[in-house]
């Protein structure tokens, strides 16, 4: 075979023993049955691509309508293709054998170091005789017989011949076929034609409130003692499904299943799930199982479970619990509820939520808080301006920001997508001045009130992330936020910021890793200010509740949004805003551009971090972006005002938080030289101290260590009261000065410094030297144990006055 023609194109030689057929196109060299035969069979490299090029060989002569010109073509296939075969395996193992001859005399060069004028041209024809090679296939198709041919036609042929015997049988049945007892069914037989039909289609019938299957010779055998009924096949995930289903026995006891595709398939599982529902008996075979699968799937439907509440971008709906809000063509809002099963129509295909379904009302332990997540059909003339100025009313300036939030949140997947950060909410107070009734009043707009997460109690990091994952573009709680925290708690709150969920590793040989997604933005509470971790505390907006007296409107309004709205539920609010999706996809990212530049602008501080300015430009955003479709009670320019001065007052605590701890080293550093004795005192556990009196002192100190920038008396009083992990109260107390003045009370053993000392006697032992400094400790109301090593607090002064004395002027120590 000559390597640069085709040979699959190049008629060969053959045989002088041929029949007729193959003469008549022998002579004419492109015959089109023989020229596809070759194109097929010697293309085929691998076992799939010779039973595929059979099927259609045997497919091209069925369409020979010639029985004689078919039973030649059985010869003449053979004679043609297996040759071009055989000529091309043995050039090849020809070629391969002068290729190992010129290699072993290449290296039979190379072992002499022979000139290269020699190993050149040897290497070269190598190099071709390689390039050749790669023209054959790797392994040659096996040859053809007359006989494979021919049975396989014949094979072919009976088939079609049965498949229309089939059809003429069933047509004749279907038209003789009137009534029941046609069928061999019995006389009372309920069902109609079609139901006659199905009989006879699937060997199974439903008769009398059980199950029959055929028999021979009319013995129908009844197999249950229960019908069942296929609400819907439900897709849970590409490698689960269940079926909903009705069940009725023959005493008239009902009840529902819900039977995933493993134990539906297995005989014995589905006579366990029977049995566990009372007297449901399966007396059928494995046959008769498959019997009933067949006659029960013929009209099920299928609907996929939503498996996230909340928006679902891929549908382009919100799904709530009990339903699914959808925006119309003409811009409107409309709410599909789910029926009594827990399924619900859109656009031509059908949805499984779980938590409303009758399977699961009853099982309180199961979809907890999606049963909250639910819409709530709307109030008679309350929308969200009057829910908005009634927030206003309520919790004044604070509603600003948290109005904001909410709207934000429900697009929180189009911010994250354009900005790559979403900002935490921290509401931070004492109890009882407003933060968790804040919070109540943003969950209630979807739904009912989902409980907020403590993370003081036993949650783990990978319990509270796990509700991140359950709604998509909703809010979640995380309650009784402390500093002492554990650092991976920290760092998860971080996370949060940035969208990134918990990691686990995967228990595969493969190391890879699965997330739990964050889908939903975050309200953060508690009495102590995130300012342990800066990277936490300037991802967050923070909301200041102190307790104060609150106006007659302010209480009008309050009690008005509690009593009247919220415990009805405010979701029909959120379904309403979901118009507006469309237009933060197109524009957020350019108006949050422009806001952001504006803001910086405005605020004119470069020590301020960027991040605090974006977190306000994104509430900004929301804003600038809806204020012309919605009416606020505030405008543009007093929401950017107040979110900018509550910004820089979060600049400030954070600046000064070092300040503070400034402050506790003098106060121990003066302690040690006896300056301040008058001024403070320690008693059950708590330090009673004048911080009016010791301010000039403090003072002093800074300015002689040539730092200027001591806090005030009002600014550090502030800044000192803010903590309420230390800070106890303001009263007045006697101090050993003989004055009674206002004091700060804070828990001396937090305070991280060593105000207690006992100075050694002149000849005293050191086991009395002890003695005295325990009964110190415990007049005090101190635990010796709780002391921190001995300057503490004078730690963080050596280290501020180390940075003092890379100053160009001297500095005091």
């Amino acid at each position: 075979m000559n390597l640069h023609t085709d040979p699959l194109s190049t008629p060969t030689e053959t045989g002088a023993n041929i029949d007729f057929i193959k003469k008549t196109f022998e002579s004419l060299h492109q015959d089109a049955v023989i020229w596809k035969a070759e194109r097929l069979w010697t293309g085929s490299m691998n076992p799939d691509q010779q039973a595929s090029a059979m099927d259609d060989l045997v497919t091209m002569l069925l369409c020979i309508n010639n029985e004689t010109k078919r039973k030649g073509y059985f010869e003449s296939i053979p004679d043609h293709v297996n040759p071009i075969i055989h000529t091309a395996s043995k050039e090849k193992k020809d070629l391969s054998f002068i290729l190992q001859a010129e290699k072993s005399k290449l290296n039979k060069l190379l072992s002499k170091n022979s000139d290269s004028n020699l190993l050149d041209p040897l290497k070269q024809r190598i190099v071709s005789l390689e390039g050749k090679m790669l023209l054959y296939p790797h392994n040659f198709p096996p040859k053809i017989t007359p006989g494979e041919l021919k049975k396989k036609v014949s094979e072919r042929q009976k088939e079609q011949k049965d498949k229309e015997e089939s059809a003429r049988h069933k047509a004749k049945q279907l038209h003789e076929i009137e009534t029941a007892a046609d069928a061999g069914l019995p006389e009372n037989f309920e069902g109609n034609k079609d139901d006659v039909w199905d009989a006879l289609k699937y060997g199974i019938y439903e008769h009398e409130g059980v199950y029959y299957v055929r028999g021979t010779g009319g013995a129908d055998k009844a197999i249950s003692n229960f019908t069942l009924n296929i609400l819907n096949h439900v897709l849970l995930s590409d490698d689960q499904a269940s079926r909903l289903m009705s069940a009725k026995n023959v005493y008239g006891f009902e009840t529902m299943l819900n039977i995933n595709t493993d134990d539906f398939v297995s005989l014995g599982s589905f006579k366990k799930i029977l049995a566990r529902r009372g007297d449901f008996i399966f007396k059928g075979s494995d046959l008769d199982l498959c019997r009933l699968q067949e006659y029960l799937q013929r009209h099920e439907v299928t609907a996929k479970r939503v498996e996230v509440l909340g928006w679902n971008n891929k549908q382009k709906f919100w799904a709530w619990s009990n339903g699914l809000t959808v925006v119309k063509d003409d811009g409107k809002t409309e709410f599909l509820p789910v029926d009594q099963f827990g399924i619900v129509g859109f656009a031509g295909k059908q949805y499984f939520i779980p938590g409303c379904s009758i399977m699961y009302q009853d099982k309180e332990g199961m979809f907890v808080n999606e049963k909250k997540f639910i819409y709530v059909e709307p109030i008679e003339n309350f929308g969200f301006d009057e829910w908005s100025r009634v927030m206003y009313g309520a919790y004044e300036s604070k509603s600003i920001p948290a109005i904001l939030f909410y709207i934000g949140s429900i697009f929180r997947d189009v911010i994250m997508a354009k900005v790559r950060r979403f900002p935490l909410l921290n509401l931070f107070g004492p109890p009882g001045a407003g933060k968790g009734e804040m919070y109540d009043s943003l969950m209630y707009m979807f739904g009912l009130k989902q409980d907020q997460i403590m993370l003081g109690g036993a949650t783990t990091v990978v319990g509270f992330m796990r509700k991140f994952a359950q709604f998509k573009n909703a809010i979640v709680g995380l309650d009784e936020y402390k500093n002492n925290l554990l650092p991976k708690v920290i760092e998860s709150l971080k996370n949060l910021y940035d969208g990134i969920g918990y990691e686990r590793g995967k228990m595969s040989n493969d190391f890879a890793t699965e997330s739990t997604p964050v889908h939903c933005s975050t309200i953060i509470s508690g009495q102590d200010m995130p300012t342990i971790e800066p990277a936490l505390f300037m991802r967050c907006i923070t909301l200041l509740f102190q307790e104060g007296k609150f106006t007659e409107k302010q209480r009008r309004d309050f009690q008005k949004l509690k009593n009247e709205y919220e415990h009805h539920g405010l979701s029909f609010i959120t379904a309403s805003l979901l118009i507006f999706r469309p237009v933060f996809e197109e524009k957020f990212k350019d108006v949050y551009t422009i806001v952001f530049k504006q803001t910086i602008k405005e605020v004119g501080n470069i020590e301020v971090d960027d991040r605090f300015i974006m977190n306000i430009s994104i509430l900004l955003t929301v804003m600038h972006i809806t204020k012309e479709k919605l009416q606020f009670p505030f405008t543009y320019n007093e929401a950017k005002s107040w979110l900018i001065d509550n910004m820089l007052i979060q600049h400030g605590i954070l600046s000064n938080t070092n300040e503070v701890s400034k402050f506790w080293a003098i106060v121990e550093n003066l302690s040690y030289e006896r300056k301040i004795d008058d001024h403070f005192l320690i008693k059950d556990g708590h330090l009673i101290i004048y911080i009016k009196a010791i301010h000039p002192f403090y003072q002093k100190e800074m300015i002689q260590r040539r730092d200027m920038n001591y806090l005030s008396v009002s600014t550090l009083e502030y800044y000192l009261k803010l903590d309420k992990t230390v800070f106890i109260k303001y009263d007045k107390m006697p101090l050993p000065s003989g004055s009674r003045p206002y004091c700060h009370h804070f828990k001396y053993s937090k305070l991280n410094i060593d105000l207690i000392r006992v100075p050694t006697l002149l000849g005293e032992t050191s086991e009395d030297h002890n003695y005295r400094v325990n009964q110190a400790y415990k007049d005090a109301g101190v635990n010796n144990l709780d002391q921190p090593a001995a300057g503490g607090a004078t730690n963080v002064l050596n280290t501020w006055t180390k940075e003092c004395e890379e100053l160009p002027f001297p500095v005091k120590k």
